[in-house]
């Protein structure tokens, strides 16, 4: 979104994000955070606050990560080359005016749901920094090809060579889309309505401090904003929603996205949460080589689902709920009880990056089960022959096997039983076996009802070698670049308050 109008300052932010870290001001009144921030209104739909100090705790623990990979020292080597190319050092010229966080954002709500349209401008910005260094910065804007055309309010006013303007106004650099959105960002920088650190942080409150990138967005606005929206307002928790905060942090061994999506409480219940609320964490399939994904209470979803459903396309929902009762009523089966409610609070799946797929469940009461699968088999062939178009096979389980199968003309299949007790689905026999006998385990600090898990070394070298070229050259380069990787987990949590979640990347 952002497009610095200069080029040195282009630099020095390729700079603070290749070597940002944080320690810059507390974000208190009249800090430089607060004052990057008032160029913005106070209901801006959208700001980010990106740390920029080089001396910062967090660039010690990206450095510690970046000396893991190779190629490391070509990366920094290049972007040396590039200042130089500019006739800058780092040192001298752009590490004195870095420190304190880096903002940007959208000044109203508009210029983001108007984004995607045919001819809208996609420069709708606002950016600013205070500069730890005031002279450096109006000496690096005296070296580069700019003019000074004026003041506006005690802020000199610049254009470069390419037409756009910009501001330095008491040290602090303004960047806009526009040369009308610049004159409306030092006029808001004067108003009473400004925004500030404390009504920022509200948003990422409960997320770690200690962050390179805060990004609060205010959901509640967005959603009224957009007519297409109108619907889904109908549901309990789409309405309830308020604002999405989000952070991305380091330390010396792993990387964080965290982010909650708070929402008002008041009036919402369990029920209408989108999945089953609480601490509590489903374990996943242990697998190496693929992405394993932990569900509790799955009917919760189903239910959400068909609530938002009904909300949102009325029509749709209709057809959806009378097929659904035509089945039931054809095959004397209750989808909901017979089906969803035996299944057990948690449900395992694992994905591969070959196509391969796999779900386990065990069942409360697995004979019913068996029963139930029998009578789908009446009318599951159909079903999905109209949903791929073309002619499904059908085979129910021999004599002392277990797995039904469907399957298309050129091979695809998908084969589901229960087997000890566990219901079990997966692209061929052998894989569904093994899925009933796997072990499941627990994600190293999940929490909710969702969770995730996945050797991430394993996962970066198959894509290398599978999408980046086989063969042993793509093979290898696939390991040179994953050996540092570890696991990759995430879970989300939900309460009436909001959704919560931890995206974390570990390094070896």
């Amino acid at each position: 979104m952002v497009r610095l109008a200069i080029r040195p300052i282009t630099l020095a932010v390729i700079c603070a994000a290749a070597l940002a870290g944080c320690g810059g001001d507390d974000g208190g009144s009249g800090s430089p955070l607060d004052n990057a921030l008032g160029y913005l209104p106070e209901d801006a739909p959208l700001v980010v606050s990106f740390e920029t100090d080089p001396e910062g705790d967090q660039v010690k623990a990206i450095q510690k990560i970046a000396e893991r990979f190779p190629f490391s020292d070509q990366v920094t080597q290049s972007l040396e080359d590039r200042l130089s190319r500019d006739d800058l050092d780092f040192e001298t010229d752009i590490k004195p005016l870095l420190g304190n966080e880096f903002v940007v954002g959208a000044p109203d709500v508009r210029s983001l749901v108007d984004s995607g349209d045919e001819g809208a401008d996609d420069d709708q910005f606002v950016a600013a920094i205070e500069a730890r260094d005031k002279d450096k910065l109006e000496d690096l804007i005296k070296r580069d090809d700019t003019k000074e055309t004026g003041e506006q309010g005690g802020a000199k006013l610049y254009e470069d060579s390419d037409g756009d303007t910009f501001a330095i106004d008491d040290g602090v650099l303004v960047v806009a889309g526009s040369r009308e959105l610049l004159d409306a960002a030092l006029k808001q920088h004067d108003g009473d309505d400004k925004l500030t650190a404390e009504v920022f942080d509200e948003a990422t409150a409960d997320l770690p401090e200690d962050a390179l990138w805060r990004q609060s967005t205010d959901v509640e606005q967005l959603i009224a904003a957009d007519p297409d929206t109108k619907p889904a307002r109908e549901i309990e928790w789409v309405s309830a929603l308020r604002t999405l905060g989000l952070t991305v942090s380091f330390e010396e061994d792993r990387a964080k996205v965290d982010f909650r999506m708070a929402t008002d409480p008041e009036g919402l219940t369990a029920e209408d949460l989108p999945i089953a609320g609480g601490p509590e964490s489903p374990d996943v399939i242990a697998s190496s080589d693929e992405i394993g994904l932990g569900v509790r209470e799955p009917a919760q979803i189903l239910a959400f689902a068909e609530s938002a459903g009904q909300a949102v396309d009325p029509s749709g929902f209709g057809d959806y709920s009378a097929g659904k009762q035509a089945i039931e009523a054809r095959l004397g089966v209750s989808i909901d009880d017979d089906i969803f409610a035996q299944l057990e609070d948690d449900v395992s799946l694992s994905f591969g990056l070959d196509g391969t797929f796999g779900l386990r469940s065990s069942v409360r009461d697995p004979q019913a089960f068996i029963a139930t699968l029998d009578k789908l088999g009446r009318a599951l062939p159909d079903i999905a022959e109209s949903s791929v178009g073309e002619p499904i096979g059908y085979a129910r389980p021999k004599k002392g096997e277990d797995f039904y199968a469907l399957a298309t003309a050129d091979g695809d299949s998908v084969v589901y039983g229960v087997v000890d007790g566990v219901f079990v689905l997966a692209n061929d026999s052998e894989r569904a076996s093994r899925l009933a006998e796997d072990e499941t385990e627990a994600v190293e600090g999940a929490e909710g009802s969702i969770a995730m898990s996945a050797d991430a070394q394993q996962l970066v070298t198959q894509g290398v070698s599978r999408f980046g070229g086989g063969g042993l050259g793509g093979a290898l380069g696939g390991s040179l670049f994953s050996e540092p990787l570890g696991a990759f987990t995430g879970s989300v949590a939900a309460e009436p308050d909001g959704l919560t979640g931890r995206f974390e990347l570990t390094f070896d």
